[in-house]
This record gives structure tokens, sequence and C-alpha cells, in this order.
């Protein structure tokens, strides 16, 4: 609402009346409609139940039904409205006259209780228009269907009431329900309230529930009191303040009347907002009712929910009109506020309107209490300059305001307009009433010339200084004003101080004086202090080596022109010098010695200038050390240790070692003491210091130089290619090998580089060895016989030998003491890995040993347990018959040794089995010979064997087999396995005379593989060939046969001839067993049983074989009778 009212808020209550309104305050109007609508419809179905009838009858747009008494009536009534028949009485309306019935007008209204003796009603204050809607009503009982205006239907409603028309005012009502809206509603309930319309008066206030805050007061102006007071009563929880609010006195009033029993306590009642009505009224700007409520004894120093008064609010919004008029009422002018400590005069110096606000202040300053703090402890005059307020601050300063009193923070007027609000008038003003002890107030023990410096404000360090400020004042840590400026590198300050005489203090805080505050700030603030300060001893201990630590060489300059001393020492006697280089200080040191500083002095611990700036790096000071004139090979630790070289090149400082090379400095000094004898170059191997070993040589040391022990037992010589590889120092071994050192030099164990390269896999260093334009030493052998190439294959590490060979490739071609070269040696080490490297690097495979043997790799190959390396060997072009010096060839070797796959293997390449060797032995004897089970079954299998050769003892390979022990065949292998192959491939390939012939062949001494097998006791054999049908009685060169040869026992004799199972083949010959020859006297017979050649004497019985089938005696040896007739012992 106008004048700041909308900020009241009021509750609103909703009411219900006659079952016909239930609303809240929050709905809005749309609601009140539909939930009058629900209401209308509920009327309208009773309606229908209970006039069905009579409803259907009286339709205003049909006609009548005759037939019932309902439509009669009606249609009379229609009949008499249009021709006015029977009429008998005149109405009087607005000048005119209406026809009408006396029955009708007492049938509708009950306000005209006898009509008997008139024949004219008037109606007064009505317009004609109004009344002809009624009277077309009271005949037709319907009302027009168009919307008419709502100032017609209120004049309709206010006649309807007015003369009791029962049936016409509830439609009125229902009609202006319909019609009521925000804009009209305060109309409309005043007009209910002044006919006492109770219903429509209930929905209007409502509505204005609803809609409170959207009403302003000049919408209520024009409602009567009476109805306003009611509707606020209604309506409002706080009846008084909505009274204040609408700024109506006659409400006020009406409100004292009703309530004056009470109206001493209901006057200083507050709202929801914690608004008394004076307030309220105050604000409002209604000081005539804030007037009749301090009639009331409404209270003028009540206070709200945080303790202020209502003076103290009004100050705050500036209402200097409501202040004036609270004070002029009695209110409490130092009232405390009792959490904030605030006054009134606390409120005037924040106040919104302080040129006024200071003005009215003026007129009560004799009532106030200037002086007194709130909780924060601050003055009104204080309060004042913190919010920016000069006027009131000089009204108060002229009254006699405390300008010193700071609050709790320190803070003095002063110091708040200096560095807050920066205003110089008031500044003036508070020191010309202040005066010095205004200036020098201090802030927590910090004064506000500190501040000021501290802030660097010039201007008001020097409005400060003008006011007689103390220069010479110190704060908490103990710091001047000055010192202040100069930590923080303010010229200005620092030059406006000292021109004021601020005095320079030598011993500052922590040992450190003003001066050296001036040397780290920067060298024109040294200079201002060299300039401008007076009765300064710039010899001072530290000055100078401050400034050097500080690395401002500049400030150091300023400091030696001003008289500093350059050969100040320290506690240990260490000139500044020595102490810079100590430091690493390059700058430093050589500045000192720009500046004539002597260079010959040593350290506490006799080291030199010359060995120190070496030791550190120390470049600059070095040149500047050379150039004056020193030793440069000046050895280090008393004259006993290497040059000072060493100690650039151990520290890294190679720009120094370089200057000192430059200079001729000795590359080849070693020590007088230590075990070795050895130079620097050594020493940086032994400390594994690689970059200054290369940078030595570089730079034209002796990389030959070897290392000897001082003990004289010891002829162990090392040289540095030999440690460089040994150290992994992959970078010296490529300067050493640059540098063109003698690489095939060898170690005691006849060891190069090369063979340490490859024994400790460091394939970098071998590659750096492998770049020399002289790689002879290659081939040099160390004492096991190994050179780095054999060594690499011994190793396996093929990578390196790979680089050898790329090197150098005839490498792989050396032989050993056995004429062996390396891929022989690798094959018969089954070494796969290498044999493939060698073939790869194309190591010519078909050469043979140089020895006498003439063997090839073949040879070898095929007596080792890996066919993948004869593989590779026939791949690589091996000839597969090749014949060593004896004349065996691979197949012979495999066969010799049981390996039967590399058998096959040759075989596949058309390998000739048939090639004999120095005893005239082809594979299969070679085989048979050596009991290779294996072999003898790829051979007999094989058709270019040929299995009936002889060797040059006309032995077969039967009767090789006949000798065979078990002991030269494998584990759970036996001869007569070989025996059973041999002569069942024969048996298959033969005819039975070849057969008989190949079985029975005999060698050179006549023996038959019987007769062998028998001698040597191989008694499965002999079962076998006698299976075979083998003949028993050869005799052989010595006529030794089966029966005569001498044995231990004739156990296997008697078992073999027991063992057979048909007549063996008949043997020929000149003589019996018994010695007697056969002649024409003496007859040659045949034992029946073991085929042998026997005289009759020998063959005496005859018997029956059985086990032959013979059922007929026949002749028998009597060996073979005994046999027969006995059996043998098992």
């Amino acid at each position: 609402w106008e004048g700041g009212t909308q900020n009241c808020v009021h509750k609103i209550a909703s009411r219900k009346d006659d079952g016909n309104v239930h609303l809240m305050g929050s709905l809005n109007h749309l609601n009140l409609l539909r939930d009058e609508h629900l209401e209308l419809l509920n009327k309208y179905g009773e309606l229908q139940q209970k006039y069905a009838t009579l409803q259907s009858k009286v339709d205003p747009d049909q006609v009548p039904d005759a037939s019932t008494l309902a439509g009669q009536l009606c249609a009379t009534m229609r009949n008499l409205f249009e021709n006015h028949t029977f009429s008998d009485i005149v109405i009087r309306v607005d000048g005119r006259e209406l026809k009408c019935h006396k029955f009708l007008l007492v049938a509708r209204s009950n306000h005209w209780n006898d009509l008997e003796s008139t024949d004219s009603v008037d109606i007064p204050d009505t317009s004609f228009k109004a009344f002809d809607v009624v009277y077309r009503w009271m005949y037709t009982d319907s009302l027009p269907r168009s919307k008419f205006e709502i100032g017609l239907l209120q004049e309709v409603c206010q006649i309807a009431f007015r003369f009791h028309f029962s049936g016409l005012q509830s439609r009125c009502v229902q009609l202006l329900k319909i019609r009521v809206d925000v804009k009209n509603c305060i109309s409309l309930f005043d007009f209910a309230d002044l006919e006492g319309i109770v219903e429509l008066r209930d929905y209007c206030c409502a509505v204005i529930a609803a809609h409170w805050n959207e009403y302003k007061p000049q919408q209520f102006s024009h409602m009567s009191a009476p109805s306003l007071f009611r509707l606020l009563k209604r309506n409002s929880s706080h009846v008084l303040h909505s009274i204040v609010q609408l700024n109506r006195e006659d409400v006020l009033l009406l409100y004292f009347i009703e309530n004056e029993s009470k109206v001493q306590t209901d006057v200083d009642v507050v709202d929801e907002k914690g608004l008394s009505a004076l307030e309220l009224a105050l604000t409002l700007g209604h000081m005539d009712i804030a007037s009749q409520l301090l009639k009331k004894n409404a209270n003028c120093n009540i206070t709200d929910g945080s303790g202020r008064s209502i003076l103290m609010r009004m100050i705050e919004k500036g209402d200097t009109t409501a202040c004036e008029f609270l004070a002029s009422a009695g209110a409490d002018l130092n009232f405390v506020q009792s959490k904030t400590q605030f006054t009134p005069l606390h409120y005037v110096a924040r106040s919104a309107n302080p040129v006024s606000m200071a003005e009215w202040a003026m007129s009560h300053i004799k009532e106030l209490n200037l002086n007194v703090v709130d909780a924060g402890g601050r003055t009104a005059l204080l309060l004042s300059v913190m919010a920016n307020n000069p006027t009131l601050a000089k009204v108060l300063l002229e009254h006699g305001a405390d300008t010193v009193k700071a609050d709790n923070e320190g803070k003095s007027p002063l110091s708040v307009a200096l560095f807050d609000r920066k205003d110089p008038e008031l500044c003036k003003e508070v020191v010309n009433y202040g005066g010095v002890s205004a200036v020098n107030h201090c802030i927590d023990g910090v004064s506000l010339l500190h501040i000021a410096v501290k802030n660097e404000d010039a201007e008001i360090v020097q409005f400060l200084l003008e006011n007689n400020a103390a220069i010479d004042a110190e704060n908490r840590e103990g710091e001047t004003p000055l010192e202040v400026a100069v930590r923080q590198n303010n010229r200005n300050l620092v030059t406006l101080l000292l021109d004021r005489g601020a005095p320079v203090r030598m011993n500052g805080l922590g040992q450190t004086s003003i001066l050296h505050k001036a040397i780290s700030s920067a060298p024109d603030m040294l200079a201002i202090f060299a300039d401008k300060a007076k009765g300064v001893d710039w010899r001072t201990r530290g000055l100078l080596t401050y400034a050097l630590d500080e690395q401002l060489l500049d400030c150091a300059k300023i400091l030696v022109t001003a008289g500093a001393d350059v050969e100040e020492k320290d506690t240990l006697g260490n000139t500044l010098l020595v102490q810079r280089i100590l430091m690493s200080d390059d700058a430093g040191a050589a500045f000192l010695l720009e500046n004539g500083a002597k260079h010959l002095v040593k350290d506490s611990s006799g080291r030199s200038c010359l060995e120190m700036s070496a030791f550190y790096g120390l470049i600059n000071t070095l040149r500047i050390i050379c150039g004056l004139g020193v030793n440069i090979n000046e050895r280090t630790n008393g004259g006993f240790g290497y040059t000072v070289l060493k100690h650039s090149l151990s520290e890294g400082h190679y720009e120094c070692a370089s200057l000192l090379v430059s200079l001729g400095c000795d590359l080849e000094s070693s020590t007088a003491d230590g075990p070795f004898i050895q130079t620097m170059l050594h020493h940086f191997i032994d400390v594994g210091n690689e970059r200054a070993a290369v940078f030595l040589v570089e730079s034209g040391c002796d990389g030959d130089a070897v290392r000897i022990s001082r003990e004289p037992d010891v002829e162990k010589e090392e040289a540095p290619i030999h440690r460089a590889v040994s150290s992994k120092m992959t970078a010296l071994v490529s300067s050493l090998v640059k540098a063109k050192i003698n690489l095939a030099v060898q170690d005691s164990h006849g060891r190069t580089a090369c063979h340490l390269a490859v024994q400790l896999r460091n394939s970098e260093a071998l590659h750096e060895l492998l770049n020399a334009s002289d790689v002879e030493f290659l081939s040099l052998r160390d004492k096991m016989g190994q050179t780095p190439f054999s060594q690499a294959l011994l190793m396996k590490e093929h990578a390196l030998a790979a680089a050898i060979v790329e090197r150098q490739p005839h490498v792989a071609l050396q032989t050993n003491g056995n004429g062996e070269n390396l891929l022989h040696i690798s094959v018969k080490s089954n070494d796969l890995e290498s044999v493939l490297f060698l073939l790869s690097a194309h190591t010519d495979a078909t050469r043979v040993t140089t020895d006498g043997s003439r063997r090839s790799a073949l040879h070898y190959a095929a007596n080792v347990d890996n066919e993948l390396i004869l593989r590779n060997l026939l791949l690589a072009g091996c000839e597969v018959d090749v014949t060593a010096a004896d004349g065996t060839t691979p197949l012979q070797v495999a066969a010799r040794n049981n390996r039967s796959i590399h058998a096959e293997i040759l075989l596949e390449n058309n390998a000739n089995p048939n090639i004999l060797d120095e005893r005239r032995e082809n594979a299969l004897l070679a085989a048979v010979r050596s009991g290779s089970v294996d072999c003898v079954k790829v051979f007999v299998c094989s058709p270019k064997v040929d299995s009936r050769a002889v060797n040059k003892n006309g032995q077969s390979a039967l009767h090789l087999c006949a000798t065979l022990s078990s002991d030269k065949l494998p584990p759970r292998r036996s001869p007569v396995e070989i025996c059973d192959l041999l002569v069942k491939r024969e048996a298959h390939r033969l005819s039975e005379k070849d057969f008989a012939a190949y079985v029975d062949m005999q060698d050179a001494d006549g023996n038959t593989a019987l007769l062998l097998a028998y001698m040597a006791g191989n008694g499965d054999i002999c079962r076998c060939l006698l299976r075979y049908g083998a003949t028993m009685g050869a005799r052989n060169v010595d006529g030794a046969t089966m029966f005569t040869y001498e044995t231990p026992t004739r156990l296997l004799l008697f078992r073999l001839l027991d063992s057979l199972e048909r007549e063996p083949r008949w043997s020929d010959g000149d003589m019996c067993d018994c010695g007697i020859r056969f002649s024409i006297t003496i007859r040659k017979h045949h034992c029946r049983h073991c085929g042998r050649l026997v005289c009759s004497k020998c063959s005496e019985v005859a018997m029956p074989i059985a086990k032959y089938g013979e059922e007929k005696r026949v002749r028998v040896c009597s060996l073979c009778a005994e046999v027969l007739t006995t059996g043998v012992a098992r």
C-alpha cells in the first residue's frame, strides 16, 4: 500500500455461513466460482427432484400445459401481464404507472399487508428500468437472459430486499456473486453490508481476504466507517494496525469507543513484523493518528526484537520528522540497545540521511552523551568517521567529542580518517582538536606513522611528519618507520625519512642492521644510505659478506667504494676470497679478485686458491688466478696426489678441466702412494667416472699406459682397454679405439679386450672394438685356445659371433689343435644353434678336418643325437657319401652308433649303403658288427643294401652276427634279433638253394655262421639258424665241427640236438668226426637226426625219430641216439 504500508501483512480469516461458502484465504477468485457453481448444481438437483412436474410445464420458452393446474395458472399469469385484464391496482415508480393485480403483489411479497382499501402503490427512490425487471419477474417468474449491468442488478436486488420479494432475493444474490471480482468486491461488500445481505457480504469478504495484498487504501476510502470497521474486525488479526494503515481516523474513533476498557494495553501490541501501531503510524507519516495513539498512552520507547527503540529505527530511516515527533513526545535520546550498546547517536552516525540527521542531532546535542561507546568500543565520533559521515563528525568535534578514544581493535578517529576514508579535511579537523596525542596514537602497539609507511602512502607519512609524529618510535617487532620502509623497498619513503633525520641503527633485530636490509633491497636503496646517512661505519664486519652472500655485486661495489674491507677474515682466519671459493661463489670470488683481493692465500686446511677453484668449478675465478701467475701442475694432497685437473674432472667441472688442459696441465700425473702405480685415466676407471676418462683420452693422454702393482711379487699389468670393457664403459672403449691404441694387448690369461667383451656379453663394447681399422686381434687365442669368435659360439652368444663374422668373415674357418673348425666342433657338441648360425654365416660345410682322419661335419652329425643338424648340413650342400681317411661314410658312422633315424635320413638323401670301408665292410656289416639293431632294421628294409656282401675276411653279416655278444647291443636287445632280421630278409628274396648257400656260407677260415655262433656260445643264434636249416656238421679249415669243437661242457650241443624240429641239411666231407677217412671200403653215412657225416661205426644205432614223424628205424649217430633216448637235462 502507499506510504510503505505494503510491508504490513494482515491475517485474514476465512469463514463459512449457512453451508454456502467454505473458502480459505489463500484461494483465488476462480476457486471461489468453482465452489459456488457446485453448490448451485446441488440445489438445482434438489429442485429438479421435488418439482419435476411443475418445472417441465412452466418452461419460459414453452407454452404452459393447460391440462394441469400449475399450467393453467402460469398461462393465466402471462395473459394478465400482456393485456392487464382484471388489473386492480396501479404502481407508481419514477413518474410512471404500471397496472398490476393485488393478489399478485400479495403472493410475491409480504411487504403490503392490506391492499383492499388502496388502488395504488408508490415505489420511491427507484428507477423505472430497475422496477420493470421486477415487474416482469412477478408475472413470468423469469429474469432477462442477457447479461445486464452490475448497477442495474444491484438496484433490482435492493428492490427485492426492500419490498421483501423473497423469490427474487436469492436469484439476485446468486447473480451478484457470479459477477463479483477483485475490482468490484469492495463496493459490493459495502452494498451488501448496507442492505444487510449477509450471504453476499460474506462472499465478498472471502474474495477480499483472498486478494488482500492487491488492494490499496484508496479503494477503501469511500467505504463507510462502520462497514469498514466490521470488515476489519471480521478479517484482520491486528485491527488497530489495519486502521492505521488505512489512515481512517473515523474508524480509529470507533475502535477506541468499542475497546475503551483495554485500549491502554492494545495500543502497544505489535504485529507479526514487530511493529507497534505508533511506529506504523510514524512510518506511514500519519502524524494525526500517531498523536491520537500518544493520547492513549502509546509507549514511544518500545523496542523491537533486536532491542532497538522506535527512535533508533526512525533514525535508521533518516526520518527527521518522526525523530522530532518522538523527541517532543519524550523518547529517551540516550537509550542503549542491549545487544550492540548503540545509542541513538550511534545510529545517527550511520544514518542514510546524514546531513538532516546531523542537524537534528545538533539541535539536541546537549541532551546527548557524546563519548559513550558501543559493544565494539566505538564512540559516535569514530563511527561517524567509519560511516563517512563528516557532517556529524564535525558537529561532534566542535562540541568536544573525544578524539583519541579507540575501539576494541585500536582504531581511532584519526586512523580511520587517514587509512580508511582518506579524508584530508577531516584528518586536519581531528588533528586540530586532538593535537599530538591523536597523531601518535598506536594501534595494537603500532604507531600511525608505521602503518602509513607499511601502506606506502607518502602523503599520509608527510602529513604525520608535519604534525610532529614520533619518527623513532618502534613497533612490536622493534622496527622503526625507516626500517619498515627499507624492508618494503620504498626508496621515496626512505629518502623522506632520512631527510627528516630518521636514525640509522647499526644493530637491528636478529643481528641484522638496517644496512643489511638496504643491501637486500636494491643497489638504489643502498646508494641512498651511502649518500644521505650520516655517521655510518662502512667497515662494519659482515656488510660486504652479506652483499656477496646475496649475490648483490652492485651493492658490494657500493660498499667497497664506501670503504668496506676486501681482506676481511672469518673466525677461522679465511679471507673473503677463500670464503667465497669455499661457498662456490664464482661471481663473488671473481669480484674480490678484480677489486684487489690476494690470490696466493690458502685456507685453514692448507689448500691453495687454485686447487679450491678447480675443485668447486669456479671457471671465472680459475681463469683470473691462472692469469695472475700460479704453478699449473700443482699437486694435490700436499704434493702427493694428482694435479688439480683431477679435482675438476672428479667434480664434473669440464669447463675448468678444459681450461687447465689448454694451459698445459699434466695428463699423465700419478700419485706417490697407493697400491698401484697408475695414471689419472686408471683412477677414473676405478671410480667409475667414464666421462672424465673419456675427457682424458680425447685430450691426448696415453691410452696404452698400464697399471702396475707396487707389490714386487705381483707382475700383473692391466691395460685401460681391458678395464674399460670389464667396467662396461662403452664410451671410453670407443674413445680408446678412436685413439688407435694397441687392441691386441693380452692380459695374464692371454685374453684381448675382445675376449673380455664376449665373455662379459658386452655387445656395445664389442661393437666399438670391431669398429677399429685393424682387427687382427680376432685371430688371437687365449690360454684356453679360444678366439673371440669361438668363445662367442661356446657361450651361445650368436649375436656377438655374428658381429665378429660380419667384420671378419674368415674367422669361422679357424681350426683347433685337432684340425677341427668351428662347424665341426659345434656339430660334435650337438649345438644346433651354433650350427645354424655358422651355416647362416655361409661357412663351408664340406670342409674336412685337417688332421689325418679327414672327417667332415656330416660324419660328426651322423653320431649326434639331433637329426636336425644332419638335415641342415644336407640342405647346406654336404656330400652324402663323403668318405673319411679310413673310407668311412656318414651312413656307416650312423650304422656303427645305432642312429637309425640318421640312417633313414641319409638313405632318403640317396646315400650309397654299399660303399666299403678299410675292412671292406658296407653299412650293413658295420651295423651288425656294432650290434646296431635299429639300423639293421633300416638296412634290411632298403632294397639298395647288399645283404650278402662279405668283408676282407670273407665274413657276411650273418657271420658277424654269430659272434656278437649282448654287451655290444643296447639294453634289452639280443643278437638273435639281428640274426632273425637277416635270415628272414634272405628267405623271402632267395631261392631255396641260394638261401641254403647263404645260411651255410663259410668265411676265409671255413667257419659257417652256425659254427661261429656255437664257438661263441650264442645258443639263441644257433637255434635261429637251425630253424632255417643250417648244416650242423660243417667243418672249417682246421677240421673242427660243432661236434668236435672242445667246450667246457657239451650241454649246449645236447640242447641244440634236442631242439631240432626237422632234419637239418646233410653235410659233406671226406672224414668222419672220429678221424677215419672215407674210402672205397669205408662208406659215408649221415645221421638222420643231425645230418652230419658219420662212419658206420659211429652210427651203429638205428631207431625211429618220432619228432620228425619217422616211424621206420633209421641210422643215427651215437650222440643223437643218446639224446633221443635219454633226453637232455633242463
